[in-house]
C-alpha cells in the first residue's frame, strides 16, 4: 500500500518502528522457547510458542506473524517447521526480519512484506495458523480482525498476546500519582518502548475479537509484574509469582494485564 494511503495513525506507526529499528537492531534468535523440552507456563512469550508449538503438524502449514516487527517470532516459528509469512506497517521492520532470517537460515521459508493489519494482500482462507504479539493494541480492531479471519482457513487457530485493561487497577493506573512516578509517554527505550498511538484493550476490543472468532481460550498473566517497570531485574521471578497467585485464586487473574486467547475460524 502507497504511504499516501496510510491513515495518520499508520504513518506515525510506520515512521516510529523505522527509527526505533534503526536503535535496537536484533542480531540473533534464542530458540529456547520452540525447541527446549521445557515448559515456561509463567512466561506469557513462552506459553505463546507452546500453544504455537503444539499446533504444528507438517512442513506444508503456513504461518502468519500478525505485525511481524523484526521477524523474531517468524524466524522462531519457521524453526518449528512452519511457512511463515510476517508484514508489518514500517518498511525498517520488514528490512530487519529480512536479514534475520537470512543470519538463521530460513530465508526459503520466510516472506516478509510491508502492509497495515487492516488491509492485508493475501488470499482468503490462507493460513492454518495467525499469531500476533503486541500488536492488536496498535491497530484499528474491528478492521484488522475481520482481515485474521479473512485469511484464516476454515477450522484454522489465531493466537494473541496482548496488554489490556483491567478493572478497579485501570484507575488505579490512569491516576495522577501513579503518572507522577511513570508517566505515559512515546519512549524509544527497548523494555518499555510506547508509541502515540498504542492503548491496552478494553471489553470492546474483545468483544470485536469475539466477532469474528470463537476464543476457545483465556490465558491470564501479570498482577505484581507491574512492579517490574521499577525493578526490571525481577520481572521473571514476579511473572512465576503471579502465575501462582493466578493457580491458587483464580479470580485474581482477572485483574491481570496481559492475556493470551487462543481462538479458531
Amino acid at each position: 500500500m502507497p504511504l499516501s494511503e496510510l491513515t495518520d495513525r499508520q504513518r506515525r506507526e510506520a515512521a516510529y518502528y523505522d527509527q526505533y529499528a534503526q536503535l535496537h537492531r536484533v542480531e540473533r534468535v534464542d530458540f529456547a522457547p520452540v525447541r527446549s523440552a521445557t515448559r515456561r507456563p509463567w512466561s506469557p512469550y513462552w506459553h505463546l510458542c507452546s500453544l504455537v508449538r503444539d499446533q504444528y503438524q507438517n512442513p506444508t502449514q503456513r504461518l502468519l506473524d500478525f505485525g511481524c516487527g523484526p521477524g523474531v517470532a517468524s524466524v522462531t516459528f519457521a524453526d518449528l517447521g512452519f511457512q511463515t509469512c510476517g508484514f508489518d506497517v514500517a518498511p525498517g521492520n520488514v528490512a530487519a526480519a529480512y536479514r534475520l532470517a537470512e543470519r538463521h537460515g530460513f530465508c526459503n521459508q520466510c516472506r516478509f512484506d510491508v502492509m497495515p493489519a487492516e488491509k492485508l494482500d493475501y488470499p482468503d482462507a490462507h493460513f492454518d495458523v495467525v499469531v500476533g504479539i503486541d500488536i492488536l493494541h496498535h491497530v484499528d480492531i474491528p478492521r484488522a480482525i475481520k482481515e485474521v479471519r479473512r485469511v484464516l482457513k476454515p477450522g484454522g487457530v489465531a493466537i494473541f498476546k496482548e496488554p489490556i485493561e483491567a478493572p478497579v487497577l485501570e484507575r488505579v493506573r490512569m491516576s495522577r500519582l501513579v503518572n507522577s512516578l511513570a508517566p505515559r509517554q512515546v519512549s524509544f527505550e527497548k523494555r518499555l518502548h510506547t508509541t502515540e498511538d498504542e492503548r491496552k484493550l478494553g471489553p470492546a476490543d474483545v468483544t470485536a475479537i469475539a466477532k469474528e472468532l470463537h476464543i476457545e481460550r483465556t490465558y491470564r498473566f501479570s498482577l505484581l509484574n507491574r512492579l517490574s517497570r521499577f525493578a526490571p531485574s525481577q520481572y521473571a521471578r514476579l511473572m512465576w509469582l503471579d502465575y501462582q497467585a493466578f493457580r491458587i485464586v483464580p479470580p485474581l487473574g482477572m485483574l491481570g494485564d496481559v492475556r493470551i486467547w487462543q481462538c479458531r475460524r
